[in-house]
């Protein structure tokens, strides 16, 4: 993903650099070239940004059923993170 961002990128310093030195048509095929990246890059884009959703909801969900099992050992946690928390900002 990250290959596909600097290649658009140099695709757009190019585009930048030699639009003046460039004739109409070869503008427009580097364009085009441009356009596809982009869209590449957009769609894995897309399917990394699915992918991490599906893999929160899959957690939250895993969160939620282990909660939902064992109420006291989540509320006994949430006591101990708060006895932490009060703790280190007493000290300061």
């Amino acid at each position: 993903m990250l290959n596909e961002i600097q290649n658009v990128l140099k695709d757009v310093e190019s585009l930048y650099d030699d639009g003046s030195k460039l004739g109409a048509d070869e503008l427009q095929r580097l364009r085009a070239k441009l356009q596809d990246r982009l869209n590449v890059a957009q769609d894995k884009l897309q399917g990394l940004e699915e992918r991490a959703m599906e893999q929160v909801r899959h957690h939250a969900k895993a969160a939620d059923d282990y909660v939902n099992e064992k109420p006291y050992y989540a509320m006994g946690f949430a006591a101990l993170a708060g006895l932490v928390v009060g703790v280190l900002l007493n000290r300061s």
